[in-house]
């Protein structure tokens, strides 16, 4: 699915960190990629960190786990001050998940000042229609994590049907008619971030890898799109680009252009384009909203 873990798992997990969102940490920012520890000749994969400002040391592995990797990351994870350590890997021993569950007990015992937190996750990847879609098993984690950064859990929506629930009304039927345009397009998957409120719009970009967020439909009405693809990967030209850009401004406020990272390998796009085009044309002029009562002004930017 990824050729190569540095080269191609690692780009594109630091772009998609949303599909860590099973771990509880909440929305994570990429802070960095092949980060240097200072007096080590080794780089942590990725460092993130949650929408409190804790830092998260993640650190992925091809197929099974080993002590090397696991030392590594929580050196990595001491040396950069995080809060946890995540290790991502096609498999996880019982030697390992049991070290993972020492270590938490011992954070459990520490408190989140002073211990570390480990989360082991098995990455997968299951072929669903046309698309290779990964998936992240938590396998390992502290008990916790989610009472110390969120309180409690953050019992957001987690189906398609909760999401459309939890939008706010004067949105909710123009949600409704956008996720089923997408789910019509071949290829295209959909993602809940429970956290958020919010649906991420998924393609695979390029053959034999993962699928990568194009769009994020949050349930207050804003909607975010990755405009980098469809310039770099030429899948609409430039006047076409504008035009979606002024059709989504017009009601969906915040627009915002995420990280990608482009790929030597030939880029299959048609779908999204497709799917653009359709929203060019849906949009213009309020009607298709009038009609499926969006009230634009009542929309939130935050």
């Amino acid at each position: 699915m990824w050729p190569g873990e540095a080269t191609h798992f690692t780009p594109w997990l630091a772009a998609n960190l949303d599909w860590l969102d099973a771990l509880g940490l909440g929305r994570l920012e990429l802070v960095g990629t092949e980060v240097v520890l200072p007096t080590v000749n080794r780089n942590l994969d990725i460092l993130a960190r949650t929408p409190d400002g804790r830092r998260i040391a993640i650190e992925n592995q091809y197929l099974k786990v080993d002590h090397d990797h696991l030392t590594r990351g929580l050196a990595y994870a001491v040396g950069h001050d995080a809060k946890a350590l995540v290790v991502i890997a096609e498999d996880h021993g019982s030697e390992f998940i049991a070290i993972a569950d020492y270590l938490n007990s011992a954070y459990e015992q520490l408190g989140s000042e002073k211990g570390i937190a480990v989360f082991l996750v098995q990455v997968t990847a299951e072929q669903v229609g046309q698309a290779i879609v990964p998936r992240f098993t938590v396998v390992a984690r502290p008990n916790t994590w989610l009472t110390a950064v969120h309180g409690q859990d953050d019992g957001g929506p987690r189906s398609v049907t909760a999401l459309l629930a939890a939008c706010d009304s004067s949105f909710r039927s123009a949600a409704q008619e956008i996720l089923e345009q997408w789910e019509s397009r071949p290829g295209a998957s959909m993602r809940i971030n429970a956290g958020s409120v919010s649906v991420s719009l998924d393609y695979p970009y390029i053959p034999g890898e993962g699928p990568r967020s194009v769009y994020v439909l949050y349930g207050t009405g804003v909607m975010t799109v990755n405009r980098g693809y469809f310039k770099d990967f030429g899948s609409l030209g430039e006047d076409r680009v504008a035009e979606l850009d002024r059709a989504l401004e017009t009601h969906f406020p915040a627009l915002n252009d995420r990280p990608y990272y482009p790929s030597v390998v030939a880029p299959e796009p048609g779908p999204t384009a497709a799917f653009a085009d359709w929203l060019i044309e849906w949009i213009p002029g309020g009607s298709p909203h009038n009609r499926v009562g969006l009230n634009p002004a009542s929309l939130s930017t935050s």
